[in-house]
């Protein structure tokens, strides 16, 4: 069974030994541009005083949902953060994640 076997890894292998060695350079401006976009929005997240953003992110979620609630656990969750000193991981974290969430809506809504 194992005689008539399609070498899928070998031409994957292949076709990946290609990519590198021909878009190494297209490849390393899309990822100097992302860094420098993530920087970007990590800078911006550690910009404010941590106490100033904790009370911007409750205020925001208090607007959205309306419970206060949820609005304390945000609180009490970022002052633990802070207090736990992941607070610059944590932004970090963030800003990641906010990053990789525009860049779906950005192509994801005009797909459809």
């Amino acid at each position: 069974m194992t005689d008539h076997k399609i070498p899928l890894g070998e031409y994957i292998a292949a076709f990946v030994d290609w990519l590198t060695a021909n878009g190494a350079d297209y490849f390393d401006a899309i990822a100097s541009t992302l860094e420098m976009m993530i920087h970007g929005f990590t800078f911006a997240l550690t910009w404010f005083n941590p106490f100033v953003l904790i009370g911007l992110i409750a205020a925001l979620a208090h607007f959205i949902q309306r419970k206060w609630g949820l609005t304390v656990f945000v609180i009490l969750s970022f002052l633990l953060i802070l207090n736990l000193h992941y607070w610059q991981e944590t932004m970090e974290t963030l800003a990641q994640v906010l990053f990789a969430t525009l860049v779906c809506v950005v192509i994801g809504v005009p797909l459809g």
